[in-house]
């Protein structure tokens, strides 16, 4: 048996230790680098706090399975939620999460989406008519935020009742509201010192202010959807506000201020993890122009100028591309988290409390688990060779895995059709200039393109 301090660790860089390196956009590619020269278990230091670095894949999935009975997040990420009132089901743990996963599940079920496809239906309908009017943009289109636009939309009707037309706006409020919370979120997280409590950056500004006006459209929508189950049959919820009501009927102890926690943690989670997976799988279709005309030839044998009906085809081709593009650009690259009670890692003596930086996409580059890893190549889905689905956790694993990923994998699904079904992407950059920034999902930066009506 090992002690922590016995693990090797990377230089340090001020007295900080690693805290220099932690606030970095690449970090999740740092801590691969790292892991080449210390193995799969290393030390890193944030102030007074040692972190275990877990890039072992076996053992990443041991820690999954054992949540949440064994390990939670890290204390200081429910901390950070609770202070910017958005303890939703991500954040919160213990009976608190359990009550929280029952509602959000309960929104998110088979049943529920096909209740709900109609509206999704409408919404890619919408984003195709977007798309038309993209094709007429020289300068190139941002993908990732049409992308957050169509999700955005989806999110939204789906957890509140209401079409926010984000796709069909020349402005997206919410969505750019959303992206000053995330990044400052995943700082606060990480930082060892709260300094924001002493210092209001202009980030921080920016964030209260983001912040504040989410939270005052989510006001006004609970109340209009109480509006509507009062004078209404409402005997089943519609969506995950009326659903949230009805709960707070039963649990008085459930306040408004709970009902919109949960609410932004759908909205959050919802827009921006669906969004980057969708623009990083066009950006590696676009540099793979077989994978990309193997993908059109399989839609164009179901393509009736529509969005997809329910239940929607198999689509295997497009099953081996969602994968092969969340193995290389998963967008939740690591998790952290702390266990409850002292424990072994493999074998290294941990204490409670004690930060552990689970590497999630550590095997996904390792040809140990993939042939050729660094290759983007759908096929070996299909084919079922060179390819294991031990290594993946796009959606993480155990008992906490996303709820949300149904939902997802059907909206990815339907986007992809909508756009190569009448499209062609081009790139407007060189590949190796998009660039991963890792702010809780990772996003690609610099990615812009022109849309041509095939």
């Amino acid at each position: 048996m090992r002690k922590l301090s016995q693990l090797p660790a990377p230089p340090e860089k001020g007295l900080l230790g690693h805290v220099y390196f932690l606030k970095k956009g690449n970090i999740h590619r740092q801590m691969m680098e790292w892991q080449r020269d210390y193995g799969s278990l290393y030390r890193l230091r944030a102030g007074l706090k040692k972190a275990l670095v877990i890039t072992d894949v076996d053992l990443i999935r041991e820690i999954l399975k054992a949540r949440p009975h064994d390990f939670r997040r890290i204390s200081n990420i429910e901390a950070v939620f609770e202070e910017a009132g958005m303890n939703g089901v991500f954040s919160s743990e213990g009976e608190n999460w359990k009550f929280r996963r029952r509602i959000v599940e309960g929104a998110l079920q088979p049943g529920q989406l096909e209740r709900f496809h109609p509206h999704m239906q409408s919404i890619t309908a919408r984003f195709s008519e977007r798309l038309d009017t993209l094709t007429s943009v020289p300068q190139g289109v941002s993908l990732t935020d049409e992308f957050r636009r169509y999700t955005a939309d989806i999110t939204t009707m789906l957890a509140f009742g209401k079409d926010m037309n984000l796709t069909g706006s020349s402005d997206n409020p919410v969505s750019s509201a959303l992206q000053s919370v995330f990044p400052v979120l995943h700082r606060r997280c990480r930082s060892p010192f709260p300094l924001w409590r002493l210092y209001r950056s202009p980030e921080d500004k920016a964030f209260d202010e983001g912040l504040g006006r989410i939270k005052a459209t989510l006001a006004g929508l609970i109340e209009e959807q109480r509006r509507i189950i009062a004078v209404g049959d409402v005997s089943t919820p519609e969506n995950f506000l009326q659903a949230m009501v009805f709960q707070q009927r039963e649990h008085r102890m459930l306040t408004d201020q709970d009902i919109i926690a949960n609410a932004l943690t759908l909205l959050l989670a919802g827009e921006d993890t669906t969004a980057n997976t969708l623009a990083w799988t066009v950006y590696l279709l676009s540099h793979h122009p077989e994978a990309e005309q193997e993908l059109i030839r399989e839609i164009e044998q179901y393509n009736d100028g529509g969005p997809l009906p329910w239940p929607l085809p198999s689509f295997p081709w497009m099953n081996a591309v969602m994968k092969e593009s969340m193995r290389l650009k998963p967008v939740a690259p690591q998790i952290y988290l702390e266990p409850m009670r002292d424990t072994r890692i493999g074998d290294v003596e941990v204490s409670k409390g004690t930060p552990l930086f689970l590497a999630l996409h550590a095997g996904t580059l390792d040809e140990a688990y993939f042939t050729d890893a660094q290759r983007f190549d759908p096929s070996r889905w299909v084919k079922r060779e060179g390819a294991t689905t031990n290594a993946l956790f796009p959606f993480g694993g155990g008992a906490r895995m996303c709820p949300g990923r149904s939902l997802a994998l059907t909206e990815i699904k339907m986007a992809l059709h909508a756009i190569y079904s009448r499209y062609n992407i081009i790139p407007m950059q060189d590949p190796e200039t998009v660039q991963e920034r890792f702010a809780f999902t990772m996003a690609p930066q610099n990615l812009r393109a022109t849309i041509i009506r095939r």
